[in-house]
């Protein structure tokens, strides 16, 4: 009878050690395998190279002036953009649509046209009124190459008719594809009511004459006709460019205008070198007040010194070279710190005088990660070329040993480490 009742009081003492067994095998088993606690990140201050002193563009005394350099994203431009007329700037939106329309290969000459009489009607007008003209005959066959000379050397108003017509079929229609066109490529302060920019209606801002002139000279047949001194035309004979200077001084382009209403006026393309490379500036100068028969004169000689300034003005800047750590992460689970840093050098040209503004993004990783895991992202204001890059880890997390993972805290709460903000990277000076 003894032994019996041992047996039964020995029952639940071994009944509580298996319990807490399993209680302690649940517990090493969920130290285990419970998920990782989310690494915490820091952002760093930010130091960087020198902005370059200056004051900046000194823009021409013209309604409005635009610049950009080839190579290079984005422009500068003069404060108070409004649509102002563009007089035979026009034209250049003229050929862009029609070789949008009929494109030219290499020198192809293009489709021949044949001269009607009311095209002979349109250059008689234009020689009665002196405005810009080419002479044609009835029954004259000109191809669309020549035509196009024809309408961006001499800036021949029949021409712009007679390619409008030939073209779309009438003015109207012609008229309604330039404004297609321009809603296509952003230009926002531009309405054309004309193919010849003879209506003081049709408007522009520098800005947007900008942003064709760099599409029209990407055309290499546009390029090649507004870099000539002359060209040849059936009846019309030798026509020269209204750009005298053209083939001079670096200058390759681009077109003309001037009327009482636009004044002076000059989309040109000039080669100079900046930042220690040969590049092409390209700009538009709108609204240079002259005497009517220096208008052009003063215009050309408005954008050669708005480029001449380019090189002194705009300059390499790195923002931050690649690798710059701008940030850290702590990992629980390791003893160091995980650098965040650049992919790339945040780097461009810069107007001198420009403060240059840093913005970043970023977010922690959720769990271990790998070198170079994109974390974030990190972009200047106030440059053009690479202003922006990824940011990435510099190293790894690792993996959490046995021991860690038997000897983490219990309590989730202190794991939930939380993200800092990048509220420190805010100006580089």
């Amino acid at each position: 009878m003894r032994r019996s009742g041992l047996r039964r009081s020995t029952l639940p003492a071994v009944g509580m050690v298996l319990v807490a067994l399993a209680v302690a095998g649940g517990l090493l088993g969920y130290q285990v395998t419970r998920p990782l606690p989310v690494p915490s990140l820091a952002a760093a201050w930010l130091t960087s190279a020198s902005q370059p002193g200056g004051t900046g563009f000194t823009w021409p005394t013209a309604r409005e002036s635009a610049v950009a350099v080839s190579g290079v994203n984005g422009m500068w431009a003069s404060a108070g953009q409004h649509a102002v007329p563009i007089a035979s700037v026009t034209k250049i939106m003229t050929a862009y649509v029609v070789l949008h329309d009929h494109p030219l290969a290499g020198s192809d000459d293009g489709p021949s046209i044949t001269v009607t009489s009311a095209d002979v009607s349109e250059w008689e007008a234009d020689v009665a009124a002196g405005d810009s003209n080419a002479k044609v005959a009835a029954g004259e066959v000109i191809s669309e190459r020549q035509a196009l000379e024809a309408l961006l050397l001499p800036s021949a108003d029949n021409i712009a008719m007679l390619l409008a017509r030939w073209d779309a079929g009438s003015i109207s229609a012609f008229v309604t594809k330039m404004r297609a066109q321009a809603k296509s490529l952003g230009m926002t302060g531009t309405t054309y009511t004309d193919p010849s920019g003879l209506a003081a209606s049709t408007v522009s801002t520098a800005r947007d004459q900008l942003i064709l002139v760099r599409k029209a000279m990407a055309i290499p047949a546009f390029a090649g006709i507004v870099a000539m001194p002359s060209a040849q035309i059936p009846v019309a004979g030798t026509v020269a460019n209204f750009n005298h200077r053209v083939g001079t001084d670096g200058i390759v382009g681009v077109k003309t205008g001037s009327d009482t209403a636009a004044q002076g006026c000059w989309a040109f393309a000039i080669q100079r070198v900046v930042a220690g490379k040969q590049r092409v500036i390209y700009g538009v100068v709108l609204g240079v007040a002259a005497s009517f028969a220096e208008l052009i004169p003063h215009a050309v000689v408005a954008a050669v010194a708005l480029a001449d300034s380019v090189p002194s003005v705009v300059r390499p800047l790195t923002v931050l070279p690649a690798g710059t750590v701008v940030g850290h992460i702590k990992v629980p689970w390791s003893e160091g710190l995980v650098p965040v840093v650049t992919a790339r050098a945040l780097s461009g040209l810069a107007v001198a005088g420009t403060r240059v503004t840093v913005s970043t993004s970023m977010k922690a990783p959720a769990s271990a990660f790998a070198a170079g895991q994109q974390v974030g992202s990190i972009s200047a204001g106030g440059i053009t070329g690479t202003s922006s890059t990824a940011l990435v880890t510099g190293g790894g997390s690792g993996s959490p040993t046995l021991a860690w993972r038997l000897t983490r805290l219990l309590l989730v709460g202190r794991e939930q480490l939380g993200q800092v903000g990048a509220g420190g990277l805010r100006e580089v000076l």
